[in-house]
């Protein structure tokens, strides 16, 4: 018969919580794997958890990009505005 260990996210060795703190969560979930035999899926989602108390603050808000006005960006797009005019104002107005 096989018995179960249940671990949590507050259960996690010290080397995985490290891992997980230092930004290297590929890392945290194989020593997890290594460590207490778990499968790859419910190891992410230990990780991941973990790295939401523990990870960098980069981690807490994955995907977020803070925007700059780009002052270049606006120029190319305005000079393609008048040159897109002055095609159609050549060609199409009588």
């Amino acid at each position: 018969m096989k018995t179960e260990i249940i671990i949590t996210e507050d259960d996690l060795p010290p080397e995985v919580i490290r891992a997980i703190e230092s930004g290297r969560k590929i890392e945290a979930i194989k020593l997890l794997r290594e460590s207490t035999g778990l499968g790859l899926a419910n190891a992410k989602v230990l990780v991941d958890k973990a790295a939401r108390r523990h990870g960098p603050p980069s981690a807490a808000v994955p995907g977020f990009v803070e925007e700059e006005t780009n002052v270049t960006s606006l120029l190319k797009a305005l000079l393609l505005v008048v040159i897109v005019f002055a095609v159609y104002h050549h060609y199409f107005a009588a």
